[in-house]
């Protein structure tokens, strides 16, 4: 599966509900994320822009693989995701094969749902809560990004295609 996603930074967040819900968004859940980033020692697979990521959601647990395939706009990656049953065994299974924690992220998100896309509304806390509350828009092309990012009066040069790691050193730059 293709993951084409942007993330809009700086958002008034009643705003962006009010909005979500004039044009018909379904509010689909709020939840606490842990989410532990994972490459060998060496960096093998951020050098080959690939990501390991096990997440907690609630009471389920998903191991994510994301391989970078472009970034004409949007975050576009390959991703497979598998639900596992525990997350400290996968996490010990991971470490076991000699992966490093190489981050641990903590945050609040309610996810709605227009047509084919996902909306994302994510407060972090913790140690990256210095991150102002952000939106991020995920659907199956480009054009539909776009499309839904214009219906909640965002313009093309506020959505960026980064992914965390940018979020982080945007804000570490401009504190």
């Amino acid at each position: 599966m293709h993951e084409i996603e942007v993330k809009v930074l700086d958002i008034d967040r009643a705003s962006v509900e009010c909005r979500l819900t004039e044009i018909g968004a379904e509010r689909r859940s709020d939840q606490s994320l842990i989410a532990l980033f994972l490459d060998f020692p060496d960096r093998e697979l951020a050098a080959a822009g690939s990501l390991l990521r096990l997440r907690k959601e609630g009471d389920r647990s998903i191991l994510t693989f994301k391989r970078r395939v472009g970034e004409e706009g949007a975050k576009v990656r390959e991703e497979t995701e598998v639900t596992v049953g525990d997350f400290e065994a996968c996490r010990k299974v991971l470490k076991a094969l000699g992966l490093e924690e190489t981050m641990h992220v903590e945050k609040q998100r309610t996810t709605y749902r227009l047509g084919t896309a996902t909306i994302a509304l994510d407060r972090h806390v913790g140690e990256l809560s210095f991150i102002p509350e952000f939106m991020e828009v995920e659907a199956g092309s480009l054009e539909d990004v776009r499309a839904v990012s214009a219906q909640l009066g965002f313009t093309p040069d506020q959505l960026k295609p980064w992914g965390l790691p940018q979020v982080i050193e945007h804000y570490r730059r401009h504190r």
